[in-house]
């Protein structure tokens, strides 16, 4: 897999040369950040794709009592990304309206870390 390199703010960057491209399990662990962090509904091209994290919010709030939950959501959600094959040590934490989510990603190419803050 390769992707192209993004700014802070996510948007493309030129590419000058095939180095400047991310690729390997790095580049799988971006494109699972990315489908996070797109909302279902935002992409007109393909709209049931994205993270249902507005609906989660509708529901409930993060809490301590429901953070097991959301975690499991975040992970089957994971595992549906293109390149994962598995999603092992999962992590997370609240801090007030955060929710920190971190895990290790087994791609075809070696494991990867992802870390995804919802805020």
């Amino acid at each position: 897999m390769i992707l192209r390199p993004v700014d802070v703010a996510g948007d493309m960057l030129p590419v000058s040369s095939s180095s400047d491209l991310l690729s390997g399990p790095e580049a799988v662990a971006r494109l699972a950040a990315y489908k996070l962090s797109l909302l279902k509904g935002d992409w007109w091209e393909y709209p049931e794709d994205g993270f249902f994290v507005l609906e989660f919010m509708q529901e409930e709030r993060y809490s301590e009592a429901n953070a097991g939950m959301f975690a499991s959501r975040v992970t089957e959600f994971i595992r549906g990304v293109e390149g994962v094959f598995e999603v092992d040590d999962v992590q997370f934490q609240i801090d007030g309206r955060v929710f920190r989510y971190s895990s290790q990603l087994l791609t075809e190419e070696g494991p990867a870390v992802l870390e995804y803050t919802f805020d």
